[in-house]
């Protein structure tokens, strides 16, 4: 099922060649609908987009997945063959990394919770480098440290708080994410920087933050080193002179769902500078690490769809497909305006077209921009949203006991395989309790 204008995977940086209307219908017909498709070449070429984005900076820079955006075990294979980092936020993730091929060399797990039990888990399967953002986790991982008689290099998350122009903001007051950079108790990062400096266990490697996703002005990030500057040089009045080795800045980087949105080639120029300045300040040349769920994913996926019915008034025209937002659930929860296109296409109606889906809820409308092309819609004929790779797969939910649908993969050379087979009415009813209806 090869396309025979399909390049082979490359890190030049060469465009990814467009899905063939042919091939959506083969796989339509092969597979049903919805379906999922994963452009291989997108994901490679991503991950070369954000390589070549901090060139600027004078020091080691690495891109670390943010494994939660899109867990199929052909997109994390894919990246560990990319040789890149993991961010890893649950051990159930470090088993999927580890199972494609990864190496807790290349993982940086930042726990939520921060519980002993995590830390015993992820540590006795090899994971060397944590990040702490509670003074509990950081007793918890000194325990479970000292309990495996392992060294273990150890990041502090802060909380800047700056402005953050963003569709999800991670950076504010008291926020669930981080340590504030002063204030009083123990939860604060000179608190906890300070026990971190003094356990025999817990190594200082340096610090990390998360200022939001989708962020449109990246001049917050040079706001937040700025702040993060300031207090280490304080710090170190305090508490002796340390190295910091690592700083991560997190994610952020956008996605123009409908919109533009600065490159990460922007978003690295305009915070060089700063970076560079941070280094010179503090002596070192620190490794740079910027993580990406969204931006790595996002574009290397479609979810294709079938027109099944189409309803006209006079100034309005809807048109329905097989999908809904059980499959592509930040068109609900975030408004997300995915490119949209009908193959093939036609001349757009005179009515205002609404595209929605076979949900029995009036949420399920997709919200389309100004790259979506309706024209044409007929029953019978595919829609393709674009753009859909983050999140959407690993969000799937049987909503009116909908299965989930199968995803494929285009590989480099232009083959087409199912990587995630499709979920039937008999597996969905037994997953959901159906085999303890006869213990």
């Amino acid at each position: 099922m090869a396309d025979p204008r399909a390049q082979p995977v490359s890190r030049t940086g060469v465009a990814t060649p467009k899905f063939v209307d042919r091939d959506l219908y083969r796989m339509a017909e092969t597979y049903g609908t919805p379906y999922f498709l994963i452009d291989e070449a997108t994901l490679r070429k991503k991950v070369n987009e954000m390589e070549h984005a901090f060139s600027e900076f004078k020091g080691a820079f690495r891109v670390a997945y943010s494994v939660k955006a899109n867990f199929n075990p052909s997109v994390i294979k894919a990246f560990c063959e990319e040789g890149i980092v993991f961010d890893l936020t649950a051990p159930s993730e470090l088993q999927f990394v580890l199972r494609c091929g990864g190496s807790t060399e290349n993982v940086i797990y930042t726990s939520i919770t921060e519980t002993l039990s995590e830390y015993e888990e992820v540590l006795g399967l090899g994971v060397k480098k944590v990040v702490v953002a509670s003074y509990n986790g950081m007793l918890n991982l000194a325990e479970a440290a000292a309990r495996a008689g392992v060294d273990v290099k150890t990041m502090v998350r802060v909380n800047p708080e700056v402005h953050v122009h963003a569709e999800l903001r991670g950076s504010m007051g008291h926020g669930k994410f981080g340590l504030q950079l002063y204030g009083s108790g123990q939860d604060t990062a000179s608190g906890v920087l300070k026990r971190v400096l003094a356990s025999p266990n817990l190594i200082f490697e340096g610090f990390h933050f998360h200022l939001g996703s989708q962020i449109e002005d990246p001049s917050c990030y040079a706001e937040a080193i700025e702040k993060l500057e300031a207090f280490v040089l304080g710090a170190r009045k305090e508490l002796g002179h340390f190295e910091v080795n690592t700083l991560d800045i997190g994610g952020g980087l956008p996605v123009a769902y409908g919109k533009k949105v600065p490159t990460p080639k922007e978003v690295g120029g305009k915070i060089a500078p700063q970076l560079n300045s941070l280094a010179e300040s503090l002596g070192r040349r620190f490794t740079l690490v910027a993580e990406s769920g969204r931006f790595l994913t996002a574009e290397s996926t479609v979810l294709v769809a079938r027109i099944v019915n189409v309803k006209e008034f006079a100034d309005a025209k809807y048109v329905y497909v097989d999908a809904g937002y059980h499959v592509l659930l930040d068109s609900a929860l975030l408004r997300h305006e995915y490119p949209v296109e009908v193959i093939p296409g036609g001349r757009q109606a005179l009515q205002k077209t609404a595209l929605v889906g076979r949900l029995c809820d009036p949420l399920d409308v997709f919200p389309t921009s100004s790259r979506s092309k309706l024209g044409g819609a007929e029953v019978g004929k595919l829609v393709v949203f674009k753009d859909v790779g983050a999140y959407s797969i690993v969000m799937n939910m049987p909503f009116h006991s909908q299965p989930r649908p199968p995803v494929l993969m285009r590989s480099g050379s232009g083959d087409y395989r199912v990587v995630r087979k499709s979920q039937d009415t008999t597996g969905l009813f037994m997953s959901e309790g159906g085999d303890c209806l006869h213990p």
